[in-house]
């Protein structure tokens, strides 16, 4: 009898442990598809990595700050609309993808912003549905946003390419940078070239003036 109850009790142990198996891994592929969807990529672009879901191409906040940073488009360089259109199509004619809408964004409200965007959305959206809407705040009054779903990607993808074959936008921006060479430097503290001398101001009580 003894080693029947044995029996049993050892078969009930394996029974306990199977189950007990199987509720381990169970648990252990809910803990992995759920971390699983967490780490997958969303099918959302953004310019600035920030969580988006697949409709849009988001290149908003700061668009013409975030594009100039890499490559680094130094302020006055020449031909600088063209370069950041160019910049612009790069970042969508590699993330992005039809149907998905195009988001632009404008902090300051400038002209300039305004040239290049409606460039952008007239190579890769019909113009009939370009929309610019407000996104005024009280530090931005002007800021705005541009939006269009893409629908020609196929074609801005070959333009940019005729473009970059007949010059490069990395050879646009050295070769458009300001000169610096002829920039008059600003004049140190007049107080120290002085040498301890007076100055007419100093004479009249007031600050600066010429050494006297």
């Amino acid at each position: 009898m003894q080693g029947v109850e044995n029996e049993i009790d050892y078969s009930s142990y394996k029974r306990a442990m199977k189950v007990q198996g199987i509720q381990m891994a169970a648990c252990q592929m809910i803990v992995l598809s759920a971390c699983l969807s967490f780490a997958a990529p969303s099918d959302g672009v953004s310019l600035t990595h920030r969580p988006t879901d697949e409709s849009v191409c988001d290149l908003s906040p700061l668009t013409t700050y975030r594009l100039g940073l890499d490559p680094f488009v130094e302020a006055g360089t020449q031909n600088e609309q063209e370069i950041y259109m160019r910049l612009a199509l790069r970042f969508v004619t590699t993330s992005c993808k039809d149907t998905q809408v195009l988001i632009l964004h404008s902090d300051l409200g400038s002209a300039f912003d305004d040239g290049y965007f409606r460039a952008v959305a007239a190579d890769l959206c019909s113009m009939a549905n370009v929309k610019r809407e407000s996104a005024g705040t009280a530090e931005y009054p002007e800021a705005f946003l541009l939006r269009c779903p893409i629908s020609k990607m196929a074609e801005a993808t070959a333009a940019l390419a005729s473009m970059e074959k007949a010059r490069s936008t990395e050879a646009m921006i050295a070769e458009g940078a300001p000169d610096r060479s002829n920039v008059v430097p600003q004049p140190a503290d007049r107080a120290s070239k002085c040498e301890g001398g007076i100055t007419l101001g100093m004479l009249l009580g007031i600050a600066g003036g010429r050494c006297r």
